[in-house]
């Protein structure tokens, strides 16, 4: 099956993001790896009237030590998690799980970002960031908000946000 029409926007700038967001509500949908998304639309249980492509944002997929905490960017890759010699070094619970998510293909595609906003009880990344007391830093019309991953996950798929 296709999925229902939808208009397409890929920002370059978060700044762009958040204000589509913000400008088209509930009937806009973030696409980051789409591991979830594009399967749900496919079958018509998510149907957005736009799709907002945030892979065009620059500096989402960076792995950076700063201040002595290890910050990886929601469009950061399953694989670069997985291949980071500073994860390895010193957060290797985290390099485990990313890779023993999916397959190759998803590892490929796949998000942070997604599979912690996706908050499936099954998945892999919340439970790490759980354990890791993680927090996330989330950007929206009001600013910019760390939220500790207690708080971040509220219930069975669904998050702060």
């Amino acid at each position: 099956m296709y999925p229902a029409s939808f208009e397409y926007v890929a920002p370059n700038r978060i700044e762009e993001a958040v204000q589509l967001l913000e400008r088209h509500g509930e009937d806009a949908k973030l696409l980051a790896g789409g591991q979830s998304l594009v399967p749900m639309m496919k079958l018509r249980l998510a149907r957005p009237k736009y799709l907002i492509d945030i892979n065009r944002i620059p500096n989402l997929s960076r792995i950076t030590e700063e201040s002595g905490y290890i910050r990886c960017g929601a469009m950061t890759r399953h694989v670069q998690i997985e291949e980071s010699p500073l994860i390895k070094e010193t957060i290797p619970m985290l390099c485990e799980a990313a890779g023993k998510i999916g397959d190759a293909q998803v590892r490929n595609r796949g998000t942070l970002g997604g599979g912690l906003v996706e908050a499936d009880p099954s998945g892999d990344l919340g439970p790490v960031a759980l354990a890791l007391d993680a927090q996330m830093k989330c950007v929206g019309p009001k600013g910019e908000r760390l939220i500790a991953a207690t708080d971040f996950f509220t219930f069975a798929y669904t998050t702060a946000l």
